[in-house]
């Protein structure tokens, strides 16, 4: 393309990316999204420890990560739900439906189903809500899309970039909302949603006994006394019970 070209092309770019701004889809359409983060989750992957060499977990872990995204709503990305071999207290979705467990989570809540299938629903909503896809359009801004766009070697410098992003805040809004989603889509998949009142607790333990090594998807997140707090109130909602919590009220049917 020649530069007159490009510069045009990039003109018109811009405009586009100005008009749609505040519309859903953003400045990233659905396909580049899921390069994106396959690329970056690749990187991500080889500097996290890798895949766990145990078989038998990676497929434990996806059996649940299946179920749980499949009730997903809008059920629009491939998803894909891969166990890290690193002994961090973590979880992280990436752009596009990748969503990575580390091995270290599985093992705090006991390999339970119910507790990682909450974990799975709070990041599956990220994706599903576009929260991620948002942080990195607002982060990394114009000139990404642009290498994007024009799918430029040098795009690939974003993917440490889009790394570092996913492991940053999302927002208060945008974490209770996960939570909500997290445990709609825990039930819908058949699993407890209660369980979330105890990993919440379980990760307010962790945070108190060694705050130092407190290297867990919530700790930039709303406190977790306030997070638990609105789980209750959403299960009261619901009227949905289970081990770990029952419904304090009627459910709303309205």
């Amino acid at each position: 393309m020649s530069p007159r070209r490009t510069a045009a092309a990039i003109l018109v770019l811009l405009f586009a990316a100005f008009m749609l701004g505040g519309c859903e889809e953003g400045l990233i359409s659905r396909e580049d999204e899921i390069r994106m983060g396959r690329q970056a989750g690749d990187e991500f992957e080889k500097s996290n420890g890798g895949l766990v060499p145990d078989a038998k977990l990676r497929a434990f872990v996806s059996e649940i990560g299946n179920r749980v995204t499949s009730a997903a709503e809008p059920p629009d990305y491939p998803y894909e739900v891969r166990v890290l071999n690193n002994k961090q207290v973590n979880a992280v979705a990436f752009p596009g439906g990748r969503i990575y467990v580390f091995k270290g989570l599985v093992t705090a809540l006991d390999s339970d189903p119910d507790k990682l299938a909450w974990v799975i629903g709070h990041e599956t909503a990220h994706v599903s809500q576009h929260h991620v896809k948002k942080r990195i359009e607002q982060a990394i801004g114009y000139q990404a899309v642009i290498a994007i766009v024009f799918k430029k070697k040098k795009a690939a410098k974003y993917a440490a970039i889009v790394a570092e992003l996913i492991l940053r805040d999302y927002g208060r809004d945008n974490e209770f909302q996960a939570d909500r989603l997290g445990l709609r889509y825990t039930h819908d998949a058949g699993y407890d949603p209660t369980a979330a009142v105890s990993v919440l607790e379980k990760f307010r333990e962790i945070q108190g006994r060694d705050p130092n090594d407190f290297e867990i998807m919530f700790a930039t997140h709303p406190g977790n006394n306030d997070r638990v707090n609105a789980v209750k109130r959403y299960l009261d909602k619901m009227g949905w019970g289970g081990k770990y919590y029952r419904p304090q009220s009627k459910p709303d049917t309205g």
